[in-house]
């Protein structure tokens, strides 16, 4: 006797949904070489072209605030939408077959990573990839006003220019290094000779602009910070012109590659102590060191 399949009903099949753990994040691979992700990510050709995607499905195609196309991603990744609204009206079932055609062939290509997504966007705070408009947001909530020197982690301090050129001051404070993100800039005057004995100098010719590689700099900076705060009685001042971009973006990395922090939870600490804003740029790049360290945490799990 044949045995019968039990078909399930709408109910269980929602159950077994709302059972399942909800991590929240923008993107997530749910097969190999298949994520699902919401329009945050999709519209960041930066955190996709990080992630390897290749091919870009769009279950809202032409819908608000949906930017993808053909045109939007050019030749970097391909591209396939489908007009399709999320209401108990619109029959779906029509694109079935194609889409299954298409993350197939996608799937069977060589090198081939495919990323399906909707206009649903997560509300979670802790989302596993990041986008730079998220990390302004955060970076917006921060009502602190600016001051000329603030201690954001114990014994490291971020100042502007102005501060970071009065010595005395600094001597007040307990100062004992200084890393100037702005060296040699218009405005700053300091090095080594102009502090003297007093101070440990180090000085990075950082451009506050969107295309400075400052990420060359982030182990070094590191380095300098990490090797100051073991100094007998050692603090840091860590500035550049206004506090608020480079130096900023040096202390965060410091933060992950030092305290293995996440970069939403590094700012998140920052901005509790003084008010920053990294440029694009540099928000960008430290987007990049954050999945870097994801992926080795990662790669350290599957050892």
């Amino acid at each position: 006797m044949t045995a019968l399949r039990h078909t399930h009903t709408l109910r269980e099949l929602q159950n077994t949904l709302y059972s399942g753990r909800r991590s929240g994040n923008h993107v997530d691979e749910v097969w190999e070489n298949l994520y699902l992700g919401d329009m945050s990510v999709a519209n960041d050709r930066y955190i996709l072209w990080k992630l390897g995607i290749t091919h870009v499905l769009n279950a809202a195609h032409g819908s608000t605030h949906s930017l993808g196309s053909a045109h939007f991603y050019g030749s970097s990744v391909h591209y396939y939408g489908v007009p399709a609204e999320d209401s108990p009206s619109f029959n779906l079932s029509v694109f079935f077959q194609p889409c299954a055609d298409y993350i197939q062939q996608v799937l069977s290509t060589p090198g081939a990573v495919v990323m399906a997504r909707t206009h649903t966007r997560s509300s979670s705070s802790s989302s596993q990839y990041l986008s730079v408009r998220d990390l302004e947001r955060m970076l917006d909530s921060c009502k602190l006003n600016l001051h000329q020197i603030d201690e954001v982690w114990p014994n490291i301090y971020i100042g502007n220019v102005g501060i970071a050129q009065n010595r005395s001051a600094l001597q007040q404070l307990g100062i004992t290094h200084i890393l100037n993100a702005a060296h040699s800039k218009r405005g700053s005057i300091g090095d080594q000779q102009y502090y003297g004995s007093s101070f440990v100098y180090c000085g990075i010719p950082a451009d506050d602009n969107t295309h400075f590689d400052l990420d060359v700099y982030f182990k070094p900076a590191a380095d300098f910070i990490h090797r100051a705060l073991h100094s007998p009685d050692g603090k840091v001042l860590v500035h550049c012109i206004m506090g608020m971009s480079r130096s900023s973006t040096l202390v965060l990395a410091y933060l992950m590659l030092y305290h293995d922090m996440p970069l939403h939870t590094a700012i998140r600490r920052i901005i509790r102590k003084r008010a920053i804003y990294p440029n694009r740029n540099f928000l960008a790049l430290l987007l990049d060191l954050d999945l870097q360290r994801k992926r080795k945490h990662r790669l350290c799990v599957l050892l």
